[in-house]
């Protein structure tokens, strides 16, 4: 609707929009990031509540990790190996007799 408005099309738009990036060689309009809905202690405390109500606990160590990664102290690699080092023969479903 707006594109008719201004008496063009998608297709017309998109060649402006080529054209404006050759002849600036930029982008001709501001790119941002949006700023965050929550803080990352939010975020981490939202993790901490979903998880609880699916049953699933977090440790103060592992909070304290998902604040770490948010916080790009802790790389993902590190993350996951704490997570995979922590899932015990119970979680994937494998019993002693069975070992």
């Amino acid at each position: 609707m707006i594109l008719d408005s201004l008496v063009t099309n998608l297709s017309a738009a998109v060649n402006m929009l080529i054209k404006q990036i050759i002849i600036t060689e930029s982008i001709p309009f501001d790119i941002k990031l949006s700023h965050p809905a929550y803080t990352i202690e939010q975020s981490v405390a939202e993790t901490k509540e979903t998880m609880a109500m699916e049953n699933m606990t977090l440790t103060e160590v592992e909070t304290q990790m998902l604040t770490d990664y948010a916080n790009g102290r802790i790389s993902g690699d590190e993350l996951r190996k704490h997570i995979f080092d922590s899932v015990t023969d119970e979680d994937r479903g494998v019993k002693a007799e069975d070992i």
